[in-house]
């Protein structure tokens, strides 16, 4: 697990607006939103070497754990362990929460929390993201992107005719 990813910049979503309203949900409640965001990772847990303090990075809220068949495939983007459940609330990794206020749990919402100053997320809600790319502007891309095609921690590319989006460098390579 990350341990801390510093939120520098965040955008609303409709996503966020509908389960705040909670309409076609149970209600799980207090929760902290959020899932469009460009941040910085402060520290690590143990055992992740994918990334490091100071990595710019989008959290997904369809995460890839890497191990389950469709982490396997190149045709879908519904990890078993990762895939987006609304009504989880609490860490992945050992079922508790990671936020509280007065002694009482502040619930997460599909792996990212990040309408808040830090947030903890699971290493496989991440993708790292070129130092350059400007947070403010990339900072959408964690949810309409993930949300259509499948993320790659190395590179993501979309072939559009003779030209090659690459949202992890945030580039055009065309032939």
């Amino acid at each position: 697990m990350v341990r801390t990813i510093k939120i520098l910049f965040t955008s609303l979503c409709h996503i966020d607006v509908y389960f705040w309203e909670a309409k076609g949900q149970n209600a799980l409640f207090p929760r902290i939103f959020g899932h469009e965001v460009g941040g910085v990772v402060e520290s690590v847990g143990e055992g992740v070497t994918e990334l490091q303090p100071g990595d710019h990075v989008l959290p997904v809220f369809t995460g890839e754990c890497k191990e389950c068949a469709h982490c396997k495939s190149e045709e879908s983007n519904m990890c078993d362990l990762l895939r987006i459940n609304t009504d989880r609330g609490v860490m992945i990794n050992d079922q508790k929460y990671r936020f509280s206020i007065n002694g009482k749990p502040l619930f997460h919402f599909v792996g990212t929390s990040t309408f808040s100053e830090y947030t903890v997320v699971h290493v496989g809600y991440l993708a790292e993201i070129n130092p350059l790319a400007p947070l403010d502007n990339v900072c959408i891309l964690s949810c309409g992107i993930s949300t259509s095609i499948k993320r790659n921690h190395s590179i993501l590319r979309l072939q559009f005719n003779w030209c090659f989006l690459d949202l992890i460098n945030l580039r055009v390579l065309c032939s």
